[in-house]
Protein backbone atom coordinates (compact mmCIF):
# COMPACT_ATOMS: atom_id res chain seq x y z
CA UNK A 1 0.00 0.00 0.00
CA UNK A 2 1.31 3.45 -0.92
CA UNK A 3 0.42 6.74 0.74
CA UNK A 4 0.09 10.09 -0.99
CA UNK A 5 1.60 12.16 1.80
CA UNK A 6 4.55 14.59 1.83
CA UNK A 7 8.06 13.30 2.38
CA UNK A 8 9.46 14.45 5.71
CA UNK A 9 12.97 13.12 5.17
CA UNK A 10 15.09 10.62 3.25
CA UNK A 11 17.90 8.67 4.84
CA UNK A 12 20.04 5.60 4.31
CA UNK A 13 18.96 4.10 7.64
CA UNK A 14 15.67 4.89 9.38
CA UNK A 15 15.23 3.93 13.04
CA UNK A 16 11.91 3.92 14.90
CA UNK A 17 12.23 4.30 18.65
CA UNK A 18 14.83 6.29 20.62
CA UNK A 19 15.03 4.00 23.62
CA UNK A 20 18.32 2.28 24.54
CA UNK A 21 18.18 -0.01 21.48
CA UNK A 22 17.42 2.77 19.01
CA UNK A 23 20.03 5.12 20.44
CA UNK A 24 22.73 2.43 20.34
CA UNK A 25 21.71 1.48 16.79
CA UNK A 26 21.83 5.07 15.60
CA UNK A 27 25.19 5.81 17.21
CA UNK A 28 26.67 2.61 15.79
CA UNK A 29 25.44 3.29 12.25
CA UNK A 30 26.55 6.93 12.36
CA UNK A 31 30.01 5.96 13.60
CA UNK A 32 30.25 3.60 10.65
CA UNK A 33 29.55 6.42 8.22
CA UNK A 34 25.86 6.21 7.36
CA UNK A 35 23.17 8.87 7.29
CA UNK A 36 20.64 8.03 9.97
CA UNK A 37 17.16 9.28 10.83
CA UNK A 38 15.82 8.49 14.31
CA UNK A 39 12.15 9.05 15.19
CA UNK A 40 10.67 8.93 18.69
CA UNK A 41 6.99 9.20 19.53
CA UNK A 42 7.60 10.94 22.88
CA UNK A 43 9.65 14.05 23.55
CA UNK A 44 12.36 12.19 25.44
CA UNK A 45 15.25 9.89 24.52
CA UNK A 46 16.03 6.81 26.58
CA UNK A 47 12.68 5.04 26.72
CA UNK A 48 11.99 3.23 29.96
CA UNK A 49 15.37 4.27 31.37
CA UNK A 50 14.31 7.93 31.36
CA UNK A 51 10.63 8.54 30.57
CA UNK A 52 9.80 5.23 32.25
CA UNK A 53 11.78 6.11 35.42
CA UNK A 54 13.36 2.64 35.54
CA UNK A 55 15.84 3.42 38.29
CA UNK A 56 19.02 1.53 37.40
CA UNK A 57 21.20 0.11 34.63
CA UNK A 58 21.88 -3.49 35.61
CA UNK A 59 24.11 -6.35 34.48
CA UNK A 60 26.58 -4.64 32.17
CA UNK A 61 28.93 -7.32 33.50
CA UNK A 62 28.63 -11.02 34.27
CA UNK A 63 30.42 -10.41 37.56
CA UNK A 64 33.85 -11.05 36.06
CA UNK A 65 34.00 -9.37 32.66
CA UNK A 66 32.22 -6.48 30.99
CA UNK A 67 29.65 -7.56 28.43
CA UNK A 68 28.28 -4.12 27.57
CA UNK A 69 29.95 -2.37 24.67
CA UNK A 70 31.56 1.05 24.71
CA UNK A 71 28.33 2.82 23.73
CA UNK A 72 26.41 1.63 26.79
CA UNK A 73 29.37 1.71 29.15
CA UNK A 74 30.51 5.23 28.28
CA UNK A 75 27.00 6.66 28.61
CA UNK A 76 26.57 5.22 32.10
CA UNK A 77 30.08 6.30 33.08
CA UNK A 78 29.34 9.86 31.94
CA UNK A 79 26.12 9.86 33.93
CA UNK A 80 28.02 8.69 37.01
CA UNK A 81 30.61 11.43 36.54
CA UNK A 82 27.91 14.09 36.33
CA UNK A 83 26.24 12.64 39.44
CA UNK A 84 29.52 12.82 41.35
CA UNK A 85 29.88 9.03 41.53
CA UNK A 86 33.61 8.22 41.29
CA UNK A 87 33.28 4.69 39.90
CA UNK A 88 30.46 3.00 38.02
CA UNK A 89 29.02 -0.23 39.40
CA UNK A 90 28.65 -2.47 36.31
CA UNK A 91 26.21 -4.81 38.05
CA UNK A 92 23.72 -2.29 39.43
CA UNK A 93 24.11 1.43 38.82
CA UNK A 94 21.49 3.98 39.84
CA UNK A 95 21.17 6.78 37.30
CA UNK A 96 19.57 10.22 37.25
CA UNK A 97 16.99 10.17 34.42
CA UNK A 98 17.30 13.90 33.67
CA UNK A 99 21.07 13.65 33.30
CA UNK A 100 20.65 10.62 31.05
CA UNK A 101 18.25 12.53 28.79
CA UNK A 102 20.78 15.31 28.21
CA UNK A 103 23.59 12.83 27.56
CA UNK A 104 21.46 11.02 24.99
CA UNK A 105 20.37 14.26 23.30
CA UNK A 106 23.93 15.48 22.95
CA UNK A 107 25.35 12.19 21.69
CA UNK A 108 22.60 11.72 19.12
CA UNK A 109 22.99 15.22 17.72
CA UNK A 110 26.80 15.23 17.82
CA UNK A 111 26.75 11.99 15.81
CA UNK A 112 24.95 13.85 13.01
CA UNK A 113 21.76 11.82 13.36
CA UNK A 114 18.57 13.48 12.08
CA UNK A 115 16.34 13.35 15.15
CA UNK A 116 12.58 13.82 15.37
CA UNK A 117 10.66 13.87 18.66
CA UNK A 118 6.86 13.74 18.75
CA UNK A 119 6.81 11.57 15.63
CA UNK A 120 5.23 8.12 15.69
CA UNK A 121 5.39 5.30 13.14
CA UNK A 122 1.83 4.42 12.11
CA UNK A 123 2.21 2.49 8.84
CA UNK A 124 4.71 1.16 6.33
CA UNK A 125 4.96 1.15 2.55
CA UNK A 126 5.93 -2.39 1.55
CA UNK A 127 6.55 -3.85 -1.90
CA UNK A 128 8.21 -7.14 -2.81
CA UNK A 129 9.50 -7.88 0.71
CA UNK A 130 10.99 -4.41 1.16
CA UNK A 131 9.91 -1.37 3.14
CA UNK A 132 10.18 1.78 1.05
CA UNK A 133 8.97 4.29 3.59
CA UNK A 134 7.80 4.68 7.13
CA UNK A 135 4.52 6.57 7.50
CA UNK A 136 4.64 8.74 10.60
CA UNK A 137 2.22 10.92 12.51
CA UNK A 138 3.56 14.43 13.10
CA UNK A 139 2.10 17.68 14.49
CA UNK A 140 1.40 18.64 10.85
CA UNK A 141 -0.33 15.38 9.96
CA UNK A 142 0.91 12.25 8.20
CA UNK A 143 4.32 12.29 6.54
CA UNK A 144 6.63 9.66 5.12
CA UNK A 145 10.30 8.98 5.80
CA UNK A 146 11.98 7.14 2.97
CA UNK A 147 14.97 4.91 3.53
CA UNK A 148 17.05 2.03 2.31
CA UNK A 149 17.15 0.01 5.50
CA UNK A 150 14.83 0.21 8.52
CA UNK A 151 15.39 -0.67 12.17
CA UNK A 152 12.52 -1.42 14.52
CA UNK A 153 13.56 -0.38 18.03
CA UNK A 154 10.06 0.42 19.26
CA UNK A 155 10.02 -2.27 21.96
CA UNK A 156 6.64 -3.44 20.68
CA UNK A 157 7.89 -4.56 17.24
CA UNK A 158 5.43 -1.97 15.90
CA UNK A 159 7.13 -1.43 12.53
CA UNK A 160 7.64 -5.15 11.99
CA UNK A 161 3.99 -5.86 12.75
CA UNK A 162 2.82 -3.07 10.44
CA UNK A 163 4.99 -4.56 7.68
CA UNK A 164 3.42 -7.98 8.13
CA UNK A 165 6.18 -9.76 10.04
CA UNK A 166 4.72 -12.65 12.09
CA UNK A 167 5.16 -12.43 15.84
CA UNK A 168 4.49 -14.12 19.18
CA UNK A 169 3.02 -12.51 22.28
CA UNK A 170 3.13 -13.58 25.91
CA UNK A 171 2.58 -17.12 27.12
CA UNK A 172 0.61 -19.93 25.50
CA UNK A 173 -2.59 -18.00 26.26
CA UNK A 174 -1.24 -14.68 24.96
CA UNK A 175 -0.93 -13.26 28.49
CA UNK A 176 2.01 -10.92 29.01
CA UNK A 177 3.99 -9.85 32.04
CA UNK A 178 2.26 -7.21 34.14
CA UNK A 179 3.56 -3.68 33.51
CA UNK A 180 4.48 -1.11 36.16
CA UNK A 181 4.02 2.65 36.25
CA UNK A 182 7.21 3.68 38.03
CA UNK A 183 7.33 6.60 40.47
CA UNK A 184 9.73 9.33 41.52
CA UNK A 185 10.06 10.58 45.11
CA UNK A 186 11.85 13.66 46.38
CA UNK A 187 12.88 14.88 49.85
CA UNK A 188 14.23 11.46 50.84
CA UNK A 189 16.78 11.28 53.67
CA UNK A 190 19.05 8.88 51.83
CA UNK A 191 21.56 8.60 54.68
CA UNK A 192 18.84 7.67 57.17
CA UNK A 193 17.36 5.16 54.72
CA UNK A 194 20.69 3.41 54.19
CA UNK A 195 21.58 3.47 57.87
CA UNK A 196 18.30 1.81 58.82
CA UNK A 197 18.66 -1.16 56.49
CA UNK A 198 21.02 -3.12 58.75
CA UNK A 199 18.70 -2.67 61.73
CA UNK A 200 15.21 -2.76 60.21
CA UNK A 201 15.77 -4.52 56.91
CA UNK A 202 15.17 -2.85 53.58
CA UNK A 203 11.83 -1.74 52.17
CA UNK A 204 11.19 -5.23 50.74
CA UNK A 205 11.56 -6.75 54.22
CA UNK A 206 9.25 -4.12 55.73
CA UNK A 207 6.66 -4.70 53.00
CA UNK A 208 6.62 -8.46 53.57
CA UNK A 209 6.25 -8.04 57.31
CA UNK A 210 3.19 -5.90 56.69
CA UNK A 211 1.90 -8.36 54.11
CA UNK A 212 2.24 -11.25 56.56
CA UNK A 213 0.38 -9.24 59.19
CA UNK A 214 -2.39 -8.39 56.72
CA UNK A 215 -1.56 -4.68 56.84
CA UNK A 216 0.02 -4.07 53.43
CA UNK A 217 -1.95 -1.65 51.22
CA UNK A 218 -1.92 -4.14 48.33
CA UNK A 219 -1.93 -7.93 48.11
CA UNK A 220 1.33 -7.75 46.13
CA UNK A 221 3.89 -10.49 46.77
CA UNK A 222 6.47 -9.39 44.20
CA UNK A 223 8.05 -6.21 45.55
CA UNK A 224 10.83 -4.72 43.41
CA UNK A 225 11.76 -1.53 45.31
CA UNK A 226 13.46 1.84 44.85
CA UNK A 227 16.85 3.24 43.91
CA UNK A 228 18.09 6.46 45.51
CA UNK A 229 20.25 9.12 43.87
CA UNK A 230 21.23 12.77 44.06
CA UNK A 231 20.51 14.75 47.21
CA UNK A 232 17.21 13.14 48.10
CA UNK A 233 15.61 11.56 45.02
CA UNK A 234 14.39 8.02 44.52
CA UNK A 235 12.81 6.19 41.60
CA UNK A 236 10.60 3.23 42.39
CA UNK A 237 9.77 0.16 40.32
CA UNK A 238 6.71 -0.44 42.47
CA UNK A 239 3.60 -2.50 41.94
CA UNK A 240 2.11 -4.33 38.97
CA UNK A 241 -1.01 -3.84 36.90
CA UNK A 242 -2.34 -7.32 36.28
CA UNK A 243 -4.55 -8.81 33.59
CA UNK A 244 -3.86 -6.27 30.85
CA UNK A 245 -2.74 -6.22 27.23
CA UNK A 246 -0.70 -3.07 26.65
CA UNK A 247 -1.33 -3.32 22.88
CA UNK A 248 -5.02 -2.74 23.58
CA UNK A 249 -6.04 0.92 23.79
CA UNK A 250 -8.58 0.41 26.59
CA UNK A 251 -6.17 -1.67 28.68
CA UNK A 252 -3.35 0.80 28.11
CA UNK A 253 -5.52 3.64 29.36
CA UNK A 254 -6.53 1.60 32.37
CA UNK A 255 -2.86 0.95 33.13
CA UNK A 256 -2.08 4.64 33.45
CA UNK A 257 -5.13 5.32 35.64
CA UNK A 258 -4.54 2.29 37.87
CA UNK A 259 -0.81 2.97 38.00
CA UNK A 260 -1.41 6.40 39.48
CA UNK A 261 -3.73 4.90 42.09
CA UNK A 262 -1.11 2.32 43.01
CA UNK A 263 1.57 5.02 43.24
CA UNK A 264 -0.42 6.83 45.92
CA UNK A 265 -0.64 3.64 47.98
CA UNK A 266 3.11 3.06 47.77
CA UNK A 267 3.79 6.69 48.63
CA UNK A 268 1.78 6.26 51.80
CA UNK A 269 3.62 3.03 52.61
CA UNK A 270 7.02 4.68 52.25
CA UNK A 271 6.07 7.73 54.31
CA UNK A 272 4.57 5.67 57.14
CA UNK A 273 6.88 2.67 57.31
CA UNK A 274 10.28 3.18 55.65
CA UNK A 275 12.95 5.18 57.53
CA UNK A 276 14.23 8.17 55.56
CA UNK A 277 10.96 8.56 53.63
CA UNK A 278 8.80 10.21 56.31
CA UNK A 279 8.75 13.55 54.49
CA UNK A 280 9.08 12.32 50.93
CA UNK A 281 6.94 13.76 48.16
CA UNK A 282 5.56 11.84 45.20
CA UNK A 283 6.94 14.06 42.45
CA UNK A 284 5.54 12.16 39.49
CA UNK A 285 4.47 8.90 38.01
CA UNK A 286 6.35 8.01 34.85
CA UNK A 287 5.15 9.57 31.58
CA UNK A 288 5.82 6.19 29.96
CA UNK A 289 4.30 2.92 31.19
CA UNK A 290 6.87 0.29 32.14
CA UNK A 291 5.93 -2.40 29.61
CA UNK A 292 7.97 -5.56 30.11
CA UNK A 293 6.59 -7.65 27.28
CA UNK A 294 4.45 -7.37 24.17
CA UNK A 295 5.35 -8.70 20.71
CA UNK A 296 8.36 -10.89 19.92
CA UNK A 297 9.14 -11.18 16.22
CA UNK A 298 9.40 -14.44 14.37
CA UNK A 299 13.01 -14.31 13.23
CA UNK A 300 15.41 -16.56 11.38
CA UNK A 301 16.50 -17.97 14.74
CA UNK A 302 14.50 -18.06 17.96
CA UNK A 303 16.75 -17.68 21.00
CA UNK A 304 15.38 -20.09 23.61
CA UNK A 305 15.68 -21.26 27.19
CA UNK A 306 17.80 -24.26 26.19
CA UNK A 307 20.36 -21.73 24.92
CA UNK A 308 20.26 -20.05 28.34
CA UNK A 309 20.78 -23.33 30.17
CA UNK A 310 23.68 -24.37 27.91
CA UNK A 311 25.40 -20.94 27.96
CA UNK A 312 25.17 -21.22 24.19
CA UNK A 313 27.66 -19.85 21.66
CA UNK A 314 26.86 -19.08 18.03
CA UNK A 315 28.94 -18.56 14.88
CA UNK A 316 27.04 -15.33 14.18
CA UNK A 317 27.26 -14.08 17.76
CA UNK A 318 26.81 -10.33 18.25
CA UNK A 319 27.53 -10.28 21.98
CA UNK A 320 26.99 -12.12 25.23
CA UNK A 321 24.68 -11.43 28.15
CA UNK A 322 23.99 -12.68 31.67
CA UNK A 323 20.78 -11.32 33.22
CA UNK A 324 18.62 -14.07 34.82
CA UNK A 325 15.24 -15.26 33.60
CA UNK A 326 12.83 -12.69 35.08
CA UNK A 327 9.24 -13.41 34.02
CA UNK A 328 6.86 -11.27 36.08
CA UNK A 329 3.42 -12.68 36.78
CA UNK A 330 0.58 -11.87 34.37
CA UNK A 331 -2.27 -12.22 36.84
CA UNK A 332 -2.92 -11.19 40.45
CA UNK A 333 -2.07 -14.67 41.72
CA UNK A 334 -0.02 -14.62 44.97
CA UNK A 335 1.66 -17.94 44.20
CA UNK A 336 2.67 -16.80 40.71
CA UNK A 337 4.02 -13.56 42.20
CA UNK A 338 6.12 -15.45 44.76
CA UNK A 339 7.59 -17.70 42.08
CA UNK A 340 9.10 -14.73 40.22
CA UNK A 341 11.87 -14.12 42.77
CA UNK A 342 12.38 -17.86 43.20
CA UNK A 343 12.89 -18.28 39.46
CA UNK A 344 15.35 -15.38 39.31
CA UNK A 345 17.48 -17.03 41.99
CA UNK A 346 17.13 -20.46 40.39
CA UNK A 347 18.31 -19.26 36.97
CA UNK A 348 20.99 -16.79 38.07
CA UNK A 349 24.39 -17.61 36.55
CA UNK A 350 27.56 -17.98 38.57
CA UNK A 351 30.08 -15.11 38.13
CA UNK A 352 31.74 -15.28 34.73
CA UNK A 353 28.95 -17.23 33.02
CA UNK A 354 27.01 -15.79 30.09
CA UNK A 355 25.14 -16.73 26.91
CA UNK A 356 25.53 -15.65 23.30
CA UNK A 357 23.00 -13.77 21.17
CA UNK A 358 22.99 -14.71 17.47
CA UNK A 359 22.55 -12.09 14.79
CA UNK A 360 19.79 -14.24 13.25
CA UNK A 361 17.53 -13.36 16.21
CA UNK A 362 17.48 -9.75 14.94
CA UNK A 363 16.43 -10.70 11.40
CA UNK A 364 12.65 -10.94 10.87
CA UNK A 365 11.03 -13.28 8.41
CA UNK A 366 9.34 -11.79 5.38
CA UNK A 367 11.03 -8.39 5.01
CA UNK A 368 14.50 -8.10 3.47
CA UNK A 369 15.51 -4.60 4.61
CA UNK A 370 14.38 -4.63 8.23
CA UNK A 371 16.17 -5.43 11.47
CA UNK A 372 14.75 -5.52 14.98
CA UNK A 373 16.54 -4.72 18.24
CA UNK A 374 15.57 -4.47 21.89
CA UNK A 375 13.07 -6.46 23.90
CA UNK A 376 11.12 -7.63 20.83
CA UNK A 377 13.83 -9.65 19.05
CA UNK A 378 13.18 -13.29 18.14
CA UNK A 379 13.17 -15.25 21.41
CA UNK A 380 10.99 -17.48 23.49
CA UNK A 381 9.40 -15.93 26.55
CA UNK A 382 12.12 -16.93 29.00
CA UNK A 383 14.89 -15.40 26.91
CA UNK A 384 12.88 -12.24 26.29
CA UNK A 385 12.68 -11.76 30.06
CA UNK A 386 16.47 -11.86 30.23
CA UNK A 387 17.52 -9.74 27.25
CA UNK A 388 14.90 -6.99 27.80
CA UNK A 389 16.94 -4.89 30.27
CA UNK A 390 18.89 -1.78 29.19
CA UNK A 391 22.35 -3.26 28.44
CA UNK A 392 20.76 -6.15 26.52
CA UNK A 393 18.75 -3.70 24.43
CA UNK A 394 21.86 -1.62 23.72
CA UNK A 395 23.82 -4.75 22.80
CA UNK A 396 21.26 -5.78 20.18
CA UNK A 397 20.85 -2.16 19.09
CA UNK A 398 24.51 -1.57 18.34
CA UNK A 399 24.63 -4.86 16.42
CA UNK A 400 21.58 -3.90 14.34
CA UNK A 401 23.13 -0.53 13.54
CA UNK A 402 26.40 -2.15 12.46
CA UNK A 403 24.57 -4.81 10.42
CA UNK A 404 22.54 -2.16 8.63
CA UNK A 405 25.69 -0.44 7.42
CA UNK A 406 27.12 -3.73 6.19
CA UNK A 407 23.91 -4.64 4.37
CA UNK A 408 24.00 -1.32 2.54
CA UNK A 409 27.70 -1.56 1.71
CA UNK A 410 27.33 -5.07 0.31
CA UNK A 411 23.97 -4.50 -1.36
CA UNK A 412 22.56 -7.58 0.32
CA UNK A 413 19.46 -8.32 2.36
CA UNK A 414 19.65 -8.16 6.14
CA UNK A 415 19.57 -11.98 6.24
CA UNK A 416 22.66 -12.21 4.03
CA UNK A 417 25.00 -10.07 6.16
CA UNK A 418 28.28 -12.01 6.62
CA UNK A 419 28.77 -12.87 10.30
CA UNK A 420 32.53 -12.43 10.33
CA UNK A 421 32.42 -8.96 8.77
CA UNK A 422 29.61 -7.95 11.11
CA UNK A 423 31.63 -9.02 14.12
CA UNK A 424 34.56 -6.94 12.89
CA UNK A 425 32.32 -3.87 12.66
CA UNK A 426 30.91 -4.51 16.13
CA UNK A 427 34.46 -4.61 17.49
CA UNK A 428 35.29 -1.43 15.60
CA UNK A 429 32.59 0.48 17.50
CA UNK A 430 33.66 -0.94 20.86
CA UNK A 431 31.39 -3.97 21.11
CA UNK A 432 32.48 -6.89 23.28
CA UNK A 433 32.80 -10.25 21.55
CA UNK A 434 34.65 -13.45 22.48
CA UNK A 435 38.18 -13.86 21.16
CA UNK A 436 38.31 -15.41 17.74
Amino acid sequence: MFFDVPVLNRSEIVIAGAGPAGIAAGLAAARLGKKVTLVEQSGTPGGLGTAGLVPAVICQSDGVQMLAGEICRSIVEECCSRMGIPEMNPMWQEVDPEIMKRIYDRRILEAGIRLYYGVKAVETEVEERRIGALIVSTPRGLRKIEGELFLDCTGDAAVAALAGVPFHKGDENGDTMAPTLCVQFSNVDIAAYRASIAENGNDLDIWHRLLKAGKAPLDEHHFVGVCTYGNGSASGNLGHIYGVDTLNEEDLTRCYVRGREIAELYHRFYREHVPGFAKCDLVQTAPLLGVRESRRIDGIYRLNYADYESRASFPDEIGRFAYPVDIHASQADPEAQRRVEENIQKTRYRPGENYGIPYRALVPRGIDNLLVAGRCISTDRAMQSSVRVIPGCMLTGQAAGAAATLSLDRGCSSAEVPAGELQERIRRIGGVLPDR
